[in-house]
């Protein structure tokens, strides 16, 4: 079974919705401008899916050594109207400490 977002070899990994449900097609954002364009098309839906796209789209950039303040702000506003995808982005900055995400324990079900 696959997840709807996931985190793979330093890439966030989504299933392409905007191709479904005639087509199965994941796609490999590696940058921060993959992951807004994705937003922006549709290609992330769904609040708990958008949510995990503005916290695992900070983990990216923090990952790869990015302006994450600016980043962060341009995911957040990728999609206005989407309240969990600030949500995500604002939870994620909270467990930064000097530009770094720490762990934080969760449950995935």
């Amino acid at each position: 079974m696959r997840r709807t977002i996931d985190w793979a070899d330093g890439a966030i990994v989504i299933i392409d919705q905007t191709a479904l449900p005639g087509e199965f097609r994941l796609l490999e954002l590696r940058t921060v401008g993959e992951l807004v364009d994705a937003v922006k098309r549709l290609a992330v839906r769904g609040a708990p899916a958008l949510g995990a796209a503005g916290a695992l789209g900070v983990a990216l950039s923090a990952h790869q050594g990015g302006d994450v303040p600016r980043d962060a702000d341009l995911i957040a506003h990728a999609r206005p109207t989407a309240v969990n995808l600030a949500w995500g982005v604002e939870r994620a900055l909270k467990q930064l400490e000097n530009g770094r995400l720490m762990p934080v324990e969760t449950e995935m079900r």
